[in-house]
């Protein structure tokens, strides 16, 4: 009796070390490890070494623990044996499971669960020095398992979608940042001509048209960049500022030509390619407004940065908007037509 219960406590105690060891370093999140590791905290180093290849680590700690579990159940057996007679061997046997279950497994990995970083820490170094000294041993268990197909564990639309909902529901992240989640996976769903203004409400100046013309038009605009065309909106040359035509126009410059005054090339998209296509269009090509062209390469509509970034955040609207949604718009125009 003297030395079952120490048999006993030696065998919880080195389970339960090595199971809550496993849960920590599989819940520590790669991304907060990396952060820390730049920021030069101890044991960081050695954690971000264990995430980037776990399957050694683990490996020897999963042996550890079978090792306690199986070899100290086993001495514990001899033990009862011994010292209380076989006839106690079951009862020992049935109290030693209960305890491996809740004080070995359940209550460490847990505590590892949610002290996943702090344990990760402490833990990483002696793990990695482990599994160096254990390393022909983790080869050959790899060797015994490389026939074993290796699933990459993979993170879907889905299953973000769903993390965000829950984090919702849980109050860890705010309403709108939840659907700006679930907007962002839609970018790749819409296509231009979903968001474009339609070509009927399209705001554009006829290159040949002097500035005295439509001084009145310009001072209603509300848009900052206009096309420009030549004889029919199919033939878009190129882009002006608002900015630049009401300057011209306080310089007196009114005889100036609307060609004179295009500050911008044309960039042109299909109909049909897929919005997140278009923030990296914007980007390198440093500019707002694209011409979305149809089948027969006429001009079917124009979408903006602004249309783009809609989609993610929401409509935006400012004080000079006389129209909310252009495309309701030219729907209305459509149908009164018909």
């Amino acid at each position: 009796m003297n030395l079952l219960i120490p048999t006993i406590m030696i065998l919880l105690t080195g389970s339960a070390l090595f199971s809550c060891s496993e849960a920590a370093l599989f819940s520590a999140p790669v991304n907060k490890v990396k952060e820390l590791e730049e920021k030069g905290k101890f044991g960081a180093r050695s954690l971000l070494k264990i995430k980037e290849n776990m399957r050694p680590s683990i490996t020897v700690l999963v042996v550890f623990t079978n090792i306690f579990n199986v070899a100290g159940s086993t001495l514990v057996g001899m033990i009862t044996t011994e010292t209380l007679g076989s006839a106690k061997v079951g009862a020992v046997s049935a109290i030693l499971t209960f305890l491996v279950i809740v004080f070995a497994e359940i209550i460490p990995k847990s505590i590892g669960d949610v002290f996943s970083i702090p344990i990760g820490l402490r833990i990483a170094k002696p793990v990695l020095l482990m599994t160096r000294i254990l390393k022909p041993f983790v080869w050959l268990i790899e060797l015994i398992t490389s026939p074993f197909p290796k699933k990459k564990r993979q993170i879907t639309e889905g299953e973000i979608k769903t993390l965000s909902r829950l984090g919702y529901l849980e109050g860890v992240i705010e309403k709108d940042e939840r659907d700006m989640i679930n907007r962002v996976f839609m970018l790749n769903d819409l296509k231009a001509k979903d968001i474009m203004t339609p070509r009927i409400v399209i705001s554009a100046l006829e290159s040949e048209t002097e500035l005295s013309e439509i001084e009145k038009e310009i001072y209603e605009m509300s848009h900052s960049r206009i096309p420009v065309y030549e004889e029919s909106l199919d033939n878009i040359i190129g882009i002006c500022h608002l900015r630049d035509l009401l300057k011209n126009i306080g310089q007196d410059k009114k005889d100036k030509k609307i060609k004179d005054l295009i500050n911008s090339e044309v960039i042109t998209v299909s109909e049909d390619v897929k919005i997140d296509r278009l923030i990296p269009l914007f980007q390198n090509k440093r500019c707002h407004l694209a011409v979305v062209r149809d089948e027969f390469g006429g001009t079917s509509g124009v979408v903006t940065l602004e249309d783009v970034l809609e989609q993610i955040i929401g409509e935006v609207v400012d004080e000079f908007d006389k129209e909310v949604d252009l495309r309701e718009k030219a729907k209305r125009l459509n149908s009164e037509k018909n």
